[in-house]
């Protein structure tokens, strides 16, 4: 239980550390936001696999609707799922997750990250987030009006915390994940 807690906890903070700036999404070199994880456990890769599956169903509920590729050869499985985020902006997350079990590591790739709006607008997530925070930070900086900044930083304020909530949901995943995976197998 500790190692598990010490993991989480590792997890979290090199997470927030190493994207720095609040309010950004992580990308790809296409400009999508993309999160990833490798962990080094000691299981081989069927544990893994079990364990993976075992979180899937645990995580999003029913395995088959969730789960598209399957092969535990490879111990390879891919995911097309919604995940539940608290946004102003977004109700859900759809994403695809690609998680690879080999004998004593695992690698995990979220991508084709799209918020879904209550209204079920969706969008994709990536560069244009970025660069709405930058572009509406320049214009805190620089407007001379009190009321335009007033309204400016609260409409910043409003999509950091929208960006905020998404990193947030992710990393949970990324972190629930870590914990099944630390799980000793159960035969």
């Amino acid at each position: 239980m500790k190692r598990i807690l010490v993991a989480f906890l590792l997890l979290t903070s090199v997470n927030y550390l190493s994207f720095g700036q609040e309010g950004i999404l992580p990308l790809d070199s296409k400009n999508n936001a993309v999160y990833s994880d490798v962990g080094a456990v000691q299981h081989t890769r069927d544990v893994l696999f079990t364990n993976a599956q075992k979180w899937v169903v645990k995580t999003f509920g029913n395995y088959e609707n969730a789960v598209v590729t399957e092969d535990r050869s490879n111990g390879k499985l891919v995911l097309n799922t919604y995940a539940p985020i608290s946004s102003a902006a977004y109700e859900y997350l759809r994403l695809t997750i690609t998680i690879d079990c080999q004998d004593n590591k695992y690698s995990v790739l979220m991508t084709d990250l799209e918020g879904i709006a209550k209204s079920q607008t969706i969008k994709r997530l990536g560069k244009r987030q970025n660069d709405e925070i930058q572009e509406k930070s320049v214009l805190v900086k620089t407007e001379s009006n009190r009321k335009q900044k007033a309204l400016a930083e609260n409409e910043l304020n409003e999509m950091k915390s929208d960006n905020n909530s998404v990193n947030n949901a992710v990393y949970g995943l990324l972190a629930s994940l870590k914990q099944m995976m630390l799980a000793e197998s159960e035969n």
